[in-house]
Protein backbone atom coordinates (compact mmCIF):
# COMPACT_ATOMS: atom_id res chain seq x y z
CA UNK A 1 0.00 0.00 0.00
CA UNK A 2 1.12 3.37 -1.13
CA UNK A 3 -0.18 6.19 1.96
CA UNK A 4 0.92 9.90 0.75
CA UNK A 5 0.85 10.92 4.20
CA UNK A 6 2.89 13.39 6.29
CA UNK A 7 5.47 11.94 8.51
CA UNK A 8 3.82 13.00 11.72
CA UNK A 9 0.99 10.77 10.63
CA UNK A 10 2.63 7.75 9.50
CA UNK A 11 2.75 5.75 13.20
CA UNK A 12 -1.05 6.49 13.20
CA UNK A 13 -1.90 5.11 9.63
CA UNK A 14 -0.13 2.26 10.69
CA UNK A 15 -1.75 1.53 13.97
CA UNK A 16 -4.66 2.22 12.41
CA UNK A 17 -4.45 -0.73 9.88
CA UNK A 18 -4.80 -2.95 12.71
CA UNK A 19 -4.61 -7.06 12.02
CA UNK A 20 -4.02 -7.01 8.19
CA UNK A 21 -0.96 -4.56 8.30
CA UNK A 22 -0.34 -4.00 4.90
CA UNK A 23 3.20 -3.38 3.80
CA UNK A 24 3.33 -0.05 3.58
CA UNK A 25 5.16 2.73 1.44
CA UNK A 26 5.28 6.07 2.92
CA UNK A 27 5.95 8.85 0.82
CA UNK A 28 5.36 13.01 1.99
CA UNK A 29 4.66 14.56 -1.60
CA UNK A 30 4.66 13.47 -5.38
CA UNK A 31 8.59 14.07 -6.21
CA UNK A 32 9.45 11.90 -3.53
CA UNK A 33 7.17 9.56 -4.77
CA UNK A 34 8.65 9.56 -8.02
CA UNK A 35 12.36 9.10 -6.67
CA UNK A 36 10.86 5.38 -4.86
CA UNK A 37 8.19 4.17 -7.19
CA UNK A 38 9.19 2.21 -9.99
CA UNK A 39 7.25 0.90 -12.45
CA UNK A 40 7.13 -3.05 -11.49
CA UNK A 41 6.17 -2.05 -8.05
CA UNK A 42 2.56 -3.39 -7.24
CA UNK A 43 0.36 -1.24 -4.60
CA UNK A 44 -2.77 -2.60 -3.93
CA UNK A 45 -3.70 0.72 -2.56
CA UNK A 46 -2.80 4.41 -3.01
CA UNK A 47 -4.16 6.52 0.00
CA UNK A 48 -3.87 9.79 -1.20
CA UNK A 49 -4.68 13.50 0.46
CA UNK A 50 -6.86 15.49 -1.35
CA UNK A 51 -5.31 18.63 -0.27
CA UNK A 52 -2.09 18.08 -3.02
CA UNK A 53 -1.89 20.87 -5.22
CA UNK A 54 -2.65 20.66 -8.85
CA UNK A 55 0.60 20.35 -9.55
CA UNK A 56 1.49 17.76 -7.13
CA UNK A 57 -1.51 15.69 -8.13
CA UNK A 58 -0.53 15.92 -11.77
CA UNK A 59 3.09 14.70 -10.63
CA UNK A 60 1.83 11.55 -8.63
CA UNK A 61 -1.00 10.80 -11.04
CA UNK A 62 1.50 9.99 -13.56
CA UNK A 63 3.88 8.11 -11.76
CA UNK A 64 1.34 5.66 -10.63
CA UNK A 65 0.11 5.85 -14.34
CA UNK A 66 3.18 4.51 -15.02
CA UNK A 67 3.22 1.07 -13.12
CA UNK A 68 2.25 -1.57 -14.60
CA UNK A 69 -0.74 -2.54 -12.13
CA UNK A 70 -1.87 0.81 -10.99
CA UNK A 71 -3.44 0.75 -7.72
CA UNK A 72 -6.94 1.46 -6.63
CA UNK A 73 -7.39 5.26 -5.02
CA UNK A 74 -8.39 5.87 -2.22
CA UNK A 75 -8.29 9.62 -1.36
CA UNK A 76 -9.04 11.29 1.91
CA UNK A 77 -9.84 14.89 2.84
CA UNK A 78 -11.79 17.12 5.57
CA UNK A 79 -14.33 16.80 3.73
CA UNK A 80 -16.21 14.80 1.20
CA UNK A 81 -18.01 17.24 -1.55
CA UNK A 82 -19.91 16.54 -4.36
CA UNK A 83 -16.94 17.65 -6.54
CA UNK A 84 -14.41 15.67 -4.64
CA UNK A 85 -16.63 12.67 -4.90
CA UNK A 86 -17.15 13.22 -8.35
CA UNK A 87 -13.78 14.03 -9.31
CA UNK A 88 -12.26 11.33 -8.30
CA UNK A 89 -14.60 9.28 -9.47
CA UNK A 90 -13.89 10.51 -12.66
CA UNK A 91 -10.05 10.05 -12.76
CA UNK A 92 -10.97 6.03 -11.61
CA UNK A 93 -10.44 6.64 -7.73
CA UNK A 94 -12.14 4.28 -5.63
CA UNK A 95 -13.32 6.16 -2.58
CA UNK A 96 -13.35 9.09 -0.74
CA UNK A 97 -12.75 9.09 3.16
CA UNK A 98 -12.96 12.23 5.61
CA UNK A 99 -10.11 12.85 7.90
CA UNK A 100 -9.91 12.40 10.89
CA UNK A 101 -11.16 8.87 10.28
CA UNK A 102 -11.40 5.88 12.98
CA UNK A 103 -9.39 2.86 12.53
CA UNK A 104 -12.54 0.82 11.30
CA UNK A 105 -13.51 3.77 8.80
CA UNK A 106 -10.08 3.41 7.28
CA UNK A 107 -10.20 -0.46 7.55
CA UNK A 108 -13.43 -0.54 5.52
CA UNK A 109 -12.02 1.65 2.99
CA UNK A 110 -9.01 0.02 2.63
CA UNK A 111 -10.29 -3.21 2.07
CA UNK A 112 -12.93 -1.69 -0.46
CA UNK A 113 -10.15 -0.44 -2.14
CA UNK A 114 -8.74 -3.84 -2.43
CA UNK A 115 -11.84 -5.33 -3.71
CA UNK A 116 -11.82 -2.45 -6.42
CA UNK A 117 -8.04 -3.13 -7.07
CA UNK A 118 -8.29 -7.06 -7.46
CA UNK A 119 -11.61 -6.69 -9.34
CA UNK A 120 -9.61 -4.19 -11.95
CA UNK A 121 -7.29 -6.85 -12.57
CA UNK A 122 -9.23 -9.58 -13.26
CA UNK A 123 -10.98 -7.42 -16.07
CA UNK A 124 -7.07 -6.81 -17.52
CA UNK A 125 -6.18 -10.07 -17.69
CA UNK A 126 -9.18 -11.43 -19.51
Amino acid sequence: MLAVVPPDRRAEITRQLGTFRPELCFVGHSAEAAAVIREDDVFQVALLPASLSDTDWWELWGVLALLNLPPAILVYAREATFLLWSGVLELGGCDVIVDPFSDEELQRAVLRAVKCFEEMDTRRQK
